[in-house]
């Protein structure tokens, strides 16, 4: 079975204010996860490989990341497997030649207006003449920063069963005990990345705001009561129908 589909990526983006490449991609994995409900596929398998990643890597560093944005592209997810990301670009082509395989290259990958493709084209053929084995000591290097990243969470999961304590859908966070780690910026980071928010000033600056000050994500309230941070989730609100009806509200 062979899908094709077609995209306004221009309306898309236009309407999302996202780039022309992060609207690209997020129109077609929606494509697929609608594909593999419908056929119930568990498993969505990509061609990503090393060098997909190390363009990844170079992307999020040069905007600025943490150790998260530089562990490159997952090799495996609860719905992704990406088998090739150990094989670099040159060892797919010259297999895929060897065998006389035949594929279609994407004319806009050549299009160096993309950062990815500017960077891939002028960034890392420059690396790789510095280094021959540049690339084999990336991937040593993102499987080191695997490494620290899932000791991180490993520490962050205990630490949150400790401080967070939930009690019918409302999360008490100690702020004593909050102050006691250090450092506290990189902690409050780890410790609600998950819940959305984004702006880690205003976090950190509620351990100290009087009582009654919230801050919100789009999806959780935190709330400042005294000697603690109270998380809660944002209630969708329901739909209300209202009929007028001889001069009576009804919903």
């Amino acid at each position: 079975m062979f899908l094709v589909t077609n995209f306004d990526t221009t309306g898309y983006v236009e309407e999302n204010k996202v780039s022309i490449q992060i609207g690209a991609r997020e129109l077609r994995y929606r494509w697929f996860a609608e594909k593999m409900r419908k056929n119930d596929i568990k498993t969505l398998v990509t061609a990503h490989h090393v060098d997909d990643s190390l363009e990844t890597f170079l992307i999020n560093l040069s905007r600025g990341t943490g150790i998260d944005g530089l562990t490159g592209i997952p090799e495996k997810t609860d719905t992704v497997s990406r088998p090739l990301l150990r094989f670099s670009r040159s060892q797919i082509l010259e297999y895929a030649q060897s065998q006389k395989l035949q594929w279609r290259e994407d004319g806009s990958n050549a299009d160096t207006k993309y950062l990815r493709n500017k960077i891939r084209h002028e960034i890392v053929p420059l690396l790789k003449d510095l280094n021959p084995s540049f690339l084999k000591n990336f991937t040593k290097t993102q499987d080191h920063l695997s490494e620290s990243a899932a000791l991180i969470d490993s520490q962050v999961k205990e630490l949150k069963s400790r401080l967070f304590q939930e009690n019918n859908g409302i999360v008490r966070i100690s702020i004593a005990e909050l102050l006691k780690l250090e450092p506290i910026s990189a902690y409050i980071h780890a410790l609600f990345r998950d819940y959305g928010f984004t702006e880690w000033n205003d976090v950190e600056n509620l351990l100290s705001a009087m009582s009654g000050k919230e801050i919100h994500s789009k999806t959780y309230r935190l709330l400042k009561d005294r000697e603690f941070l109270l998380l809660t989730k944002i209630k969708e609100e329901s739909d209300v129908q209202f009929l007028l009806k001889k001069n009576k509200l009804r919903f």
